[in-house]
């Protein structure tokens, strides 16, 4: 959409460029008018060219984009496992919150994504998180749910098999390398 051309006479209503202009104005400008919720009428009514209408909406709809924004960033800074939810759906979750996150234009990357929402497991899950936390390369949100789903798993039969069972040395067990001990590391 552009600006309405100057004309080269001063009788605009001659000017065949302008009368096509015009045309393809009132055609776009109706169009625009008709597509709009009734909640965004009165924006686009109050304007006299299609190229107008289109700014006030770009302004209006930037604005919330914002706003969901930083709603989202809120949300992921904030996001926590609910208490009966399992381990996948509370990687669904985050994984939805980035991809909003994504529609918005703020790329979040697996090793983002995995350290923000590390801090909202409960604290069965603290020594894998510490793991997480401690990491020298960077996470893969499917590798996180990998080794946080095993210590669901195991965390599940060992309360079936003991009463009062501890999630936290079955982190440890999920996050460790799954290598052979070797002396000589550690001498």
């Amino acid at each position: 959409m552009t600006d309405r051309p100057a004309s080269s006479s001063d009788d605009k209503k001659s000017d065949p460029v302008v009368n096509a202009w015009d045309a393809m104005n009132e055609a776009a400008l109706a169009t625009i008018q008709m597509s709009v919720k009734p909640v965004h009428l009165n924006t686009v009514t109050s304007v006299d060219t299609a190229k107008k209408a289109w700014d006030a909406l770009k302004v209006m709809f930037e604005a919330r984009d914002t706003a969901q924004l930083l709603r989202l960033m809120d949300d992921l800074s904030s996001f926590k496992k609910d208490g009966d939810e399992n381990i996948i759906k509370f990687s669904s979750r985050a994984k939805m919150l980035r991809d909003e996150l994504v529609m918005l234009g703020n790329l979040v990357d697996d090793n983002t994504l995995a350290l923000r929402v590390r801090p909202g497991l409960p604290a069965e899950y603290g020594m894998l998180r510490t793991v997480f936390e401690n990491k020298d390369t960077k996470l893969v949100m499917s590798d996180v749910t990998a080794k946080l789903l095993q210590v669901e798993q195991r965390s599940i039969s060992v309360g079936a098999s003991k009463p009062s069972g501890s999630v936290k040395s079955q982190a440890v067990a999920a996050a460790a390398p799954k290598k052979p001990f070797d002396k000589k590391s550690f001498v």
